[in-house]
């Protein structure tokens, strides 16, 4: 999809998850914020630099949005309408370019990445994503991204449609969430009064600072999180206990092995039946190999849960 949007004018879909969440892997809240300013003080720009992700994604985009109507299709007696917009829609100061828009002719219903069905009628946004590093469940900043879209187009739901590095296509879900696209519009105004009195966004927190954290709409941050953190922590503790047990357990197993082993090879033998049993032992060359660095990168998550103590 090309860019329809106006940098130093408005805020474009792409750019909502880093305005929100901080950063993305494509850019952080300070290089739009940058951007945006030098766009609306008519200050040109370096081009970027080449990103092979974006190429690769202009490429695949057709395609993808293809096998995304034909998988939808499947999912119903009469097929959907999908079409790429030419023109932008828009809000004051935020406008999207949206991939393609799905008018359904039959309801459907899908799974969200939180294991959730979700089931859509009507006319929805489709955004077109294809990933390296996908691991079954739609990033954060695509969320946002497509929320973005249903606010400017005035539109309840949307569809991402991923093609991963496994060639498995995704349809995830997005509802239309009034407290989510609230919470944009309080960052959106931020950002907007830091564009046009020169303000900066505070230094980028440590990854160990506390912060302040919207939560989504329904979570009781006084029972639900502390409570699975808890439960987290105490099924870490017991998981620690049965690995301890299975290392012991392992480690008489071995023990046996070891025995076997020498005594077999004290004998000479190789294989050997006793009483319903029939036991092999015997040294044998394999090719050595040895693990090597590439110049590819894979995405893995971080994650801990640190109980505090209140000194």
């Amino acid at each position: 999809m090309p860019k329809l949007t106006r940098t130093g004018y408005e805020i474009g879909s792409s750019e909502a998850g880093a305005i929100i969440m901080g950063a993305t892997a494509f850019q952080t809240r300070h290089e739009v914020l940058e951007a945006h300013k030098l766009a609306k003080a008519g200050v040109e720009t370096l081009e970027q630099p080449y990103k092979w992700a974006f190429e690769r994604g202009n490429h695949l985009e057709p395609a993808i949005a293809g096998m995304v109507e034909s998988r939808i299709n499947r999912m119903c007696e009469k097929p959907c309408e999908m079409w790429e917009p030419t023109e932008p829609f828009q809000k004051p100061r935020a406008a999207a370019s949206i991939d393609r828009i799905l008018k359904l002719a039959d309801p459907i219903t899908l799974v969200n990445g939180d294991g959730e069905e979700v089931t859509m009628s009507g006319t929805g946004v489709c955004e077109i994503k294809s990933d390296r590093y996908h691991h079954g469940r739609p990033k954060p900043e695509w969320t946002y991204q497509v929320l973005h879209q249903m606010y400017c187009a005035d539109i309840n739901w949307g569809i991402i449609g991923c093609f991963d590095q496994d060639f498995k296509l995704h349809l995830y879900p997005v509802e239309r969430s009034a407290h989510r696209i609230d919470m944009m519009k309080d960052k959106y105004a931020e950002f907007w009064d830091l564009v046009d009195n020169d303000g900066e966004y505070p230094p980028d927190r440590d990854p160990d600072d506390v912060i302040a954290v919207c939560w989504p709409e329904g979570w009781d941050t006084n029972a639900d999180i502390p409570g699975m953190a808890n439960g987290y922590v105490e099924k870490s503790a017991e998981v620690a206990l049965a690995r301890a047990r299975v290392r012991e357990v392992e480690r008489e197993r071995e023990d046996i092995k070891n025995e076997l082993v020498d005594k077999m090879y004290d004998a000479g033998i190789k294989v050997v039946d006793a009483n319903g049993y029939r036991i092999k032992s015997e040294f044998v060359r394999k090719p050595k190999r040895k693990m090597v660095e590439t110049e590819d990168y894979t995405e893995t998550l971080k994650f801990s849960v640190k109980e505090l103590n209140n000194e």
